[in-house]
């Protein structure tokens, strides 16, 4: 069976990526990615979390809670030595992300549930690092409106993406109901966690109210805010809403803060599939072709479409759950996933743009030179960085979750 073959080769890979140190690439050295981003080193530690390999989700943890700065955010990359080596603004949602994953992890242990079994000394080790993450988590919080102020979120992309932006207040909301979860299962200060949780619940409504759209039957993408201190935000000089469709809308069912049967959440992932399924190569494009930021070629992403396919698993819609893995099955190469695919076309449309604008990294012309090598380039596809980890880790969580509910 092809599908399980590639959650095998996925595990493999997995385990492949994880540095000695503990931290996973992004993608393999050699690569475009060959560094630890917090955002996808935590999805790979819930993949491996998924696929029981406890011990290397445990190593991920430990490398990047170790790796905190002062102030209690997680950089946006790191070496393999746990080196700051970003090169962009906060993305905040990476410190709601470590949270939200160590509290997965937490709870795999047996949580609250199984005292005997639950992982309690590892939380307590790491209690200081967890509280330093809460308190620099709400320090961008807006009073105003009750949301969490960013620069970067999963895109990487602050035109649309610098304000409130719904992937980051969703992963950082969820991240500190973990917090909340896993002090009490240790016996911290109640005051503390009181208070911690009533301001999540703030985020979370605003979240469920502001950023849902009842016209549009959707949430909606960024509250665009200049600066977090703006006050009123109305007169901040970025003031506006992007209410493109994006795949990031789903984060607020992604990360429970809502059920897959909520109708918001049903609304949202029919806009999502009506205009962002790729009716020439299938798959989830992750935003609209207009907003221009196309690296590789405007296409589907992999990691996008086993994120939706855990929707439709969900809610018993084996039909689309079986559409959306069975793309991803059908455009792995050698079992392998790439961080996106992209038509020749599209693809050398985004070379000659970067290349007339004089745009074009070294990493982004070592990542042509790769993609015009592979072997499906003879197939009329451009497959942008293969294998990337993220990917692989979505799709075991995927298939173990479609094993579990259909078969």
């Amino acid at each position: 069976m092809e599908a399980h073959k590639l959650y095998e080769n996925s595990v493999k890979i997995l385990k492949k990526n994880q540095h000695e140190n503990g931290g996973f690439y992004a993608s393999p050295p050699g690569t475009r990615y060959p560094f630890i981003y917090p955002r996808d080193h935590s999805i790979a530690i819930l993949g491996a979390i998924s696929a029981e390999l406890m011990d290397q989700a445990r190593l991920g943890l430990e490398f990047i809670l170790s790796a905190q700065k002062p102030l209690g955010e997680f950089s946006q990359r790191y070496d393999i030595d746990g080196n700051d080596a970003s090169y962009k603004d906060l993305q905040i949602d990476g410190t709601g992300l470590v949270l939200y994953t160590l509290g997965k992890y937490f709870e795999a242990t047996g949580g609250s549930f199984f005292e005997e079994m639950a992982d309690r000394d590892f939380v307590l080790k790491y209690w200081s690092t967890i509280r330093n993450a809460v308190e620099f988590i709400l320090m961008n919080k807006n009073e105003e409106v009750d949301l969490i102020h960013t620069i970067n979120s999963i895109h990487e992309y602050p035109a649309y993406e610098h304000g409130f932006e719904i992937y980051a207040n969703s992963a950082c909301c969820a991240g500190i109901l973990s917090a909340v979860e896993m002090g009490k299962a240790i016996g911290a200060d109640d005051n503390e966690l009181d208070r911690w949780k009533n301001e999540a619940e703030k985020v979370k409504n605003a979240i469920l109210t502001r950023m849902y759209s009842p016209r549009r039957r959707s949430f909606i993408k960024c509250i665009r805010v200049k600066d977090k201190n703006s006050k009123p935000i109305a007169y901040d000089a970025f003031a506006s809403s992007v209410i493109d469709v994006d795949a990031a809308e789903y984060a607020p069912a992604y990360f429970e803060l809502i059920s897959n049967h909520d109708m918001k959440t049903q609304a949202t992932v029919k806009r999502i599939h009506r205009h962002l399924w790729d009716d020439e190569i299938g798959g989830l494009n992750r935003y609209p072709e207009h907003w221009n930021r196309n690296n590789g070629g405007y296409g589907p992403w992999c990691h996008f479409t086993c994120e939706l396919a855990n929707h439709f698993i969900e809610n018993n819609d084996q039909e689309l759950a079986e559409k959306y893995l069975g793309w991803v099955v059908d455009m792995a190469h050698d079992y392998q996933m790439p961080e996106h695919i992209s038509t020749i076309q599209r693809f050398e449309l985004w070379v000659e743009d970067y290349t007339n604008a004089e745009i074009l990294r070294d990493s982004k012309i070592k990542m042509i030179e790769q993609t015009r090598n592979h072997p499906k380039w003879q197939d009329g596809l451009a497959y942008i960085t293969i294998p990337l980890i993220w990917p692989h880790a979505e799709y075991i969580r995927a298939y173990n979750n479609y094993m579990s509910k259909f078969e």
